[in-house]
């Protein structure tokens, strides 16, 4: 009867780190956000205030991939001290894809989508380039998620001047 091999990061945890077991989070004991791998690739895209928003909204959401704190909630979680400032970091997670909102009866609630919606949005913006995106497709291929396939830049449109009124 053979055993089966443990899984190489496993190993390496309990060869280097022998007890820590006790001191990280078991994902399958609950208590934990789940903040995707394809995360790290727009973290550049996203300012100091925009950031702790993005990740106390994951730290809220629950299995429906939804919550509703209020802006003084989002403050005194994020240690921001301006209203405006946590209203121009959710309008800039909407622009770029990382959640949605909707008022509800007097209550805004926040929809935590996949990030990467937001790294076709980035892409469709012009704020994040062709390679940016190849590397992202790249960590997806590895981990055999769907590749990012965004809508086409739009071009664009310069208007032709004439001098003279001549063509």
């Amino acid at each position: 009867m053979t055993t089966k091999r443990k899984q190489r990061d496993e190993r390496y945890r309990e060869e280097c780190f022998p007890d820590a077991v006790k001191e990280v989070f078991a994902p399958k004991a609950g208590g934990y956000a789940p903040l995707p791998y394809v995360a790290r690739e727009i973290l550049r895209y996203l300012e100091g205030a925009e950031l702790k928003v993005w990740i106390y909204l994951l730290t809220r959401g629950g299995p429906q991939s939804i919550c509703y704190p209020t802006y003084e909630d989002i403050m005194r979680g994020t240690g921001i001290k301006a209203k405006g400032t946590v209203s121009k970091s959710i309008h800039r997670l909407e622009k770029i894809g990382l959640i949605r909102s909707h008022n509800d009866r007097g209550t805004r609630r926040y929809l935590l989508r996949d990030p990467r919606l937001a790294v076709a949005r980035l892409y469709e913006l012009n704020e994040m380039t062709k390679g940016e995106l190849k590397e992202v497709n790249d960590l997806l291929e590895v981990m055999k998620l769907p590749l990012i396939e965004p809508k086409p830049k739009a071009a664009h449109k310069t208007a032709k001047k004439t001098v003279g009124g001549g063509q």
